[in-house]
């Protein structure tokens, strides 16, 4: 009995294992991805690897690209985006206790489809104070309400060096999961257990994260942009079909 049930547990690390490290290989080539690909995914196998523990994994991650990659942060636009990324969670926050849920992943999800349409369709809005604050209110917004900061700041850095997305939005990902570990914790949910389970996913993120670094010079901008918009898209329209089934 006792040896079944080990085994059982065995087979469940390595299982979530194994989808943290393929999570941690988009993210760290593509700059996004993480949340949308590990947390469906692990929530199916126990509800216990999320919020909390997927965020805590997240925010190691994000550390790192952030670190390796800190000389080409757009500490310009990350100065613009900052406020309204922190107006939006606000926002985000006020909305959820007044509005029903079933209408935010459809009215984001069509948001993000659009844009991305616009973006291929039109050229790249200019860079401004005013593209990149309302470009962190939205992502704030949505991340707040869906748990998904990422398809936002993909569609306003579309257009950029693939290093500075990756770079900006690495950073931006840390500020979130802090902000959101914090609101955690102050709730009491993210405590002493949650944390140990957060820490259990740590070697499948190292695996992936290393696993990117070694392929970077394999994976083209042109491919990683293009990754970036195709993972942006698909959470939208996920979104977007759990508002409509």
């Amino acid at each position: 009995m006792i040896d079944s049930l080990l085994a059982s547990e065995t087979a469940e690390l390595l299982l979530v294992n194994l989808i943290v490290c393929f999570a941690a290989f988009v993210q760290a080539a593509a700059g996004i991805g993480f949340a949308m690909i590990a947390v469906p995914l692990l929530v199916l196998i126990d509800l216990a690897y999320a919020p909390g523990p997927s965020l805590f994994a997240m925010l190691f991650l994000s550390i790192a690209m952030a670190a390796v990659d800190r000389r080409h942060i757009d500490r310009q636009g990350l100065s613009s985006l900052l406020p309204g990324l922190c107006i939006g969670t606000i926002a985000g926050a006020l909305l959820l206790g007044a509005l029903s849920p079933a209408w935010f992943g459809l009215v984001f999800g069509s948001i993000v489809l659009a844009a991305i349409a616009i973006g291929q369709l039109v050229a790249a809005p200019p860079r401004s104070r005013a593209s990149y604050g309302a470009g962190g209110f939205v992502a704030g917004l949505m991340g707040t309400i869906s748990g998904i900061h990422g398809p936002p700041l993909a569609v306003l850095y579309q257009r950029a060096d693939h290093a500075r997305a990756r770079a900006t939005i690495a950073l931006i990902f840390v500020i979130a999961s802090l902000l959101s570990l914090f609101s955690l914790y102050l709730e009491g949910i993210f405590r002493g257990p949650q944390l140990m389970t957060g820490l259990s996913l740590l070697p499948g993120l190292a695996l992936g994260y290393l696993a990117a670094q070694r392929s970077r010079a394999h994976i083209s901008d042109s491919f990683a942009r293009n990754l970036m918009l195709v993972i942006a898209g698909a959470s939208a329209v996920i979104l977007i079909a759990k508002s409509i089934l």
